[in-house]
């Protein structure tokens, strides 16, 4: 019996290392590109090949090329139902969302390559994979930030225009992972810093997280004050120097903070839902630069693999506290202030009153000279007019279109079938005020400035209810309330802040 498993667990070990071709991009030389059609039949040919990958639809995109993520786990449960395991995380890897930074498409190519090949087998013993390397193919094959209908994905989690975004919020929801990570190219090349005033930035990796205050406290304390500087400092002692994003620096002039705070962001979003959410912008070389393959292409790829692969190495000997904290966070928010029910309807950065400069490196241009540049730091998170999260919201205009939106989101909600009489706190919106372009963290065009009138209402047949009560209660309410720098209000499609009675607003529930 000893022999026959001796030999049972020997030809496992020969199948698992099994020869994997390369991928596009390494079979061209690193010289080329290749364009979405030949990456999707790469993701096919591994998933042949392993019983341990599995490819699966997520949608297509606005130019009619598919978006898929492929599958890397142990477990047939995972792979077959999407089942979460108890010991082990699930982490969702999105690369390339700006079609125009491919390097993490590359990466992502290359780490599945290789863990098929029996490459860091602890890997897939201890996480389950969801790999989406082209969130954005027709940003790919169109070398474009946007996709073909030039939406930015990347700051449409609110809206949900774009129907890659919708179909990545469905991922979201499918596979519930417990970390995303977002990877990104950050380009050292700036208008105004290098044209007009003669620098480039000079950083190799930048890490941010899930900033907006509202996201769990106890998950983004974890996230704040040990998972982030733990990659970062296993990045850096990998021989890639890392270090904590401060946005981008476009003006030698200009105050420096950190990744923005609205949720309109995939790294907020998803944080709001209860993930460790982590954002990576890699150094993207300037274009007139000498190097051995286009662009720096080559090294570029190799710096996002091992960024990727040092996160997935630290979430696995992080995953028991990771796993519990996430977990948690999806099914009982607790806010970081003391009640654990507050949510801040203002949030943007201001002046770090006890780090009031940071010191950033900056090579010139002209002659590659490095130099250390002060800059004002106003990475302080301020928040304004906490609320404590009501027992519901009422919806009592274009009542359909709201529920498509709210459906999109995943978010819960009863349609009213009968007069019903409530307690409401009715928001009257009494005066609106524009809010300067460069307001720091937020995407908050307008600020409604709100009178709360508690009264009786009578909510009508085929009007909404959104309970307060599930898992995503915390992100409808930042979406839904008119005073919420987040609301869905501030997209241009939902112009609906108008002085007045506003048809949104809190009830409470007998």
């Amino acid at each position: 019996m000893k022999i026959l498993l001796s030999l049972l667990l020997l030809c496992t070990s020969l199948a698992w290392a099994q020869p994997v071709p390369p991928t596009p991009f390494e079979n061209g030389k690193f010289l080329t590109l290749p364009d979405s059609r030949d990456i999707s039949r790469y993701l096919a040919e591994l998933d042949a090949l392993s019983p341990r990958a599995r490819l699966v639809s997520l949608g297509t995109s606005a130019g009619g090329r598919p978006i898929e993520a492929l599958l890397m786990s142990e477990s047939p449960a995972f792979l077959r139902d999407h089942a979460a395991e108890a010991d082990k995380p699930t982490v969702m890897i999105f690369g390339s969302q700006h079609g125009n930074e491919p390097s993490s498409a590359e990466a992502i190519q290359q780490l599945a390559r290789e863990l098929i090949a029996g490459e860091h087998p602890a890997l897939l013993s201890r996480l389950n994979l969801v790999l989406v390397a082209m969130a954005n193919p027709d940003g790919r094959d169109l070398s474009t930030r946007h996709n073909a209908n030039d939406d930015n994905t990347n700051i449409d989690y609110v809206a949900l225009n774009a129907g890659e975004t919708r179909l990545l919020v469905d991922a979201l929801q499918s596979f519930d992972p417990d970390v995303v990570y977002d990877a990104h190219e950050s380009g050292i090349w700036k208008r105004v810093l290098t044209r007009e005033q003669g620098w480039m930035t000079d950083v190799e990796a930048q890490f941010d997280m899930g900033n907006n205050p509202n996201i769990d406290g106890p998950l983004r304390d974890y996230t704040e004050h040990r998972l982030l500087p733990a990659l970062i400092e296993r990045v850096s002692d990998a021989g890639l120097a890392a270090v904590r994003y401060r946005g981008e620096i476009t003006d030698i002039n200009q105050s420096v903070a950190r990744g923005g705070l609205g949720i309109t962001n995939l790294r907020n979003y998803a944080a709001m839902q209860g993930r460790i959410s982590i954002l990576v912008e890699n150094r993207l070389d300037n274009k007139d630069g000498s190097y051995p393959t286009p662009r720096n292409i080559a090294e570029r790829v190799r710096k996002q693999h091992l960024s990727i692969l040092t996160m997935l190495e630290l979430v696995a000997d992080e995953s028991e506290q990771l796993v519990s904290l996430s977990r948690r966070a999806r099914q009982q928010w607790q806010s970081g202030a003391g009640d654990g029910r507050t949510l801040w309807m203002g949030v943007s950065f201001d002046v770090n009153r006890d780090e009031p400069e940071v010191t950033l490196p900056l090579v010139r241009f002209a002659d590659g000279h490095q130099q250390q540049h002060r800059f004002r730091n106003h990475d302080a998170i301020v928040t304004r007019e906490p609320i404590r999260l009501a027992d519901a919201y009422a919806v009592t205009r274009e009542r359909e279109r709201m529920a498509g939106w709210l459906d999109r989101h995943h978010i819960a909600f009863e349609t009213v079938r009968e007069p019903r009489e409530l307690v409401a706190e009715r928001l009257v919106i009494e005066q609106l005020l524009p809010q300067p372009k460069a307001r720091p963290g937020v995407r908050e065009k307008v600020q409604a400035r709100v009178r709360v009138a508690e009264q009786r209402v009578t909510l009508q047949p085929g009007d909404l209810l959104v309970p307060m009560d599930q898992p995503l209660a915390p992100l409808a309410a930042l979406m839904l309330d008119p005073r919420s720098a987040n609301a869905l209000y501030q997209e241009s499609e939902w112009n609906w802040l108008q002085p007045g009675e506003f048809p949104v607003f809190p009830v409470r529930l007998p």
